[in-house]
C-alpha cells in the first residue's frame, strides 16, 4: 500500500479518518488506486511548496463528514480537494508545484527521509519493461551534488572563487559579479535539482568533491536508475540544475498529477 508508506514517511496521521470511512466502504483495487494518487498528489505538493499543514485535521474530518453523508466516489474525492481555496488549504496547480518544485530549498524544507522518498519515486520512473529492478537494502541519504560546500572545488562560470555566506553578508558591493553569481548558485543549492540519494558510504567519500572527481565516483559506485542519467554529464552548473530541474518536473507531473 504505497499511500501508507507515504503517509507514515511524512508524518500524516490527519488522513486516517478518512481512510477509515474508505476501509469500511468497500473500494475495488482501481478505487483506491486512484484515491493514494489523489492524496498523494495533494499531500506531496503542498510539501514541496512549503505549505501549511495546520488545516490537515479540519480538512480530513470535514472531508470525511462530506463522503460519508452524499456517498463515496473517486469524482467526489477529487473534486473536493479541487474546491479547496486558499493557500492554507488549495491543491497546488502545475504551475505553483512548478515554481515550487525549482525554486523551493526541499533540503531545508523537508526532512531527509521524506526527500529520499521523493527521489525514488522519481528514480523508478527511469526504469523500463526491459530494466532490471535492483533491491537497495542499505539506507540511502541524500546528496548535493554542487555540494553545499563549493567555494574551494567549484569555480564560477567566469572562472572566479566564489564567495561564502559571510563574505557575501559583508560585501558592500551587492552587484559585484562574484556577488551576484554566488548568490545565484546558493538559491538553486538546495533545490530538487540539485539532489540526488547514495548509501551513506558513497555520499561521504565524494560530498564537497569536484564534478571531475564526484562523476566517475557516481558512475562506478551507483547503480540507481536516478543517477545513471548523470553518467556522461561533462559539467555540473546552475544550467545543468536548471535542466535537470525540469526534466525531473516533467516526470513529477505524471507521479503526482493534479486534475485541471
Amino acid at each position: 500500500f504505497p499511500l501508507a508508506t507515504f503517509l507514515k514517511t511524512f508524518d500524516i496521521s490527519t488522513v486516517y479518518p478518512l481512510l477509515l470511512f474508505l476501509a469500511e466502504s468497500k473500494l475495488t483495487n482501481e478505487d483506491w488506486k486512484q484515491v493514494s494518487i489523489i492524496l498523494e498528489s495533494y499531500l506531496l505538493r503542498r510539501a514541496v511548496c512549503n505549505l501549511t499543514t495546520k488545516a490537515y485535521n479540519r480538512i480530513f474530518l470535514t472531508l470525511t463528514k462530506t463522503l460519508r453523508r452524499d456517498g463515496f466516489s473517486v469524482g467526489a474525492l477529487k473534486n473536493s480537494l479541487l474546491s479547496l481555496m486558499g493557500e492554507t488549504v488549495e491543491w497546488p496547480t502545475d504551475d505553483a508545484f512548478r515554481a515550487g518544485w525549482k525554486s523551493q530549498p526541499v533540503y531545508e524544507n523537508l526532512q531527509q527521509a521524506r526527500i529520499v522518498h521523493v527521489l525514488r519515486r522519481l528514480s523508478d520512473t527511469y526504469l523500463g519493461s526491459k530494466s532490471e529492478h535492483i533491491s537497495i537494502d542499505s539506507p540511502l541519504t541524500v546528496e548535493h551534488i554542487l555540494p553545499q560546500n563549493w567555494v574551494e572545488n567549484w569555480p564560477l562560470k567566469d572562472g572566479s572563487t566564489g564567495l561564502t555566506e559571510t563574505e557575501i553578508w559583508t560585501a558592500e558591493d551587492r552587484i559585484d559579479p562574484r556577488v551576484v553569481m554566488s548568490e545565484a548558485r546558493n538559491r538553486l543549492l538546495h533545490t530538487i535539482g540539485n539532489l540526488t540519494i547514495l548509501t551513506q558510504a558513497l555520499n561521504s567519500s565524494v560530498s564537497n568533491s569536484a564534478w571531475e572527481i564526484k562523476a566517475p565516483a557516481l558512475s562506478q559506485a551507483s547503480l540507481l536508475p536516478i543517477n545513471l542519467q548523470l553518467h556522461g554529464v561533462k559539467t555540473w552548473d546552475e544550467a545543468t540544475i536548471e535542466q535537470r530541474s525540469d526534466e525531473m518536473y516533467s516526470r513529477a507531473i505524471k507521479i503526482w498529477p493534479r486534475p485541471n
